[in-house]
């Protein structure tokens, strides 16, 4: 599926987190204060970061601030025991894409994370999608057509499903690297090399187009079936 950062100091906080989001099928990586989160955000592609308001060397909302003044894009969730509207307000000012206070519930956040993740950024909380007479099945990493089906382990799927969400732009095996895979992995951008290949085995040895495709210059990327 996808990749969350959680920005939390609080381990238990930290883990309750991690856990609810493994259970989902998402990648976790986890930091416990406000520099090294930035640090993260900066050099590496996640598709959710889960950010705590009270973190030690700098908070959350200078955290956001900064990182959206320099163009940072990615969908920040505010989870803090700040609940004073003002709070509130001064989150959201600073370009965070929602809200929630502790104690939460768990239904609840995975609620707003599956709102958030509805905006046009990404299309990670559905679980079939259809290209021409193509289905990607994400919850069964399963892609078809007619009776021709493929599988995939769950890096190989989450490898289709980024180039999926980004359909028709072109990624290098680094920026592919940075989005999958954990920023401590031992693997190298040949890994994602390696993956490609396996992945387009298996759609050949099932009868399926290859549709990750490779563009010298530019990289791969995933097209529509011609």
């Amino acid at each position: 599926m996808s990749k969350a950062l959680i920005i939390e100091d609080d381990p238990n906080v930290a883990n309750t987190l991690a856990e609810l989001l493994r259970h989902s099928g998402w990648t976790i990586e986890t930091t416990n204060n406000g520099a090294d989160g930035l640090q993260l955000i900066s050099q590496f592609s996640y598709d959710l970061v889960l950010l705590d308001w009270c973190l030690p060397d700098l908070t959350g909302l200078e955290l956001c601030t900064r990182y959206r003044a320099s163009g940072g894009t990615m969908p920040i969730i505010f989870i803090t025991g700040q609940n004073d509207v003002a709070d509130i307000e001064s989150g959201l000012d600073a370009g965070s894409n929602d809200y929630i206070t502790k104690p939460f519930e768990k239904r609840e956040l995975m609620a707003r994370i599956r709102n958030v993740m509805r905006q046009p950024r990404g299309i990670a909380t559905v679980d079939v999608i259809r290209i021409s007479n193509i289905t990607f099945d994400s919850r069964r990493r399963l892609i078809s057509s007619e009776t021709k089906v493929a599988q995939f382990t769950a890096v190989e799927y989450n490898l289709i499903e980024y180039l999926l969400r980004n359909k028709g732009e072109s990624f290098t095996t680094d920026q592919l690297f940075n989005a999958i895979w954990q920023s401590d992995s031992n693997s190298s951008e040949e890994t994602v090399r390696v993956h490609i290949r396996v992945v387009r085995r298996k759609l050949e040895l099932a009868g399926l187009p290859a549709l990750i495709l490779h563009r010298r210059g530019f990289g791969y990327s995933l097209e529509e079936p011609s």
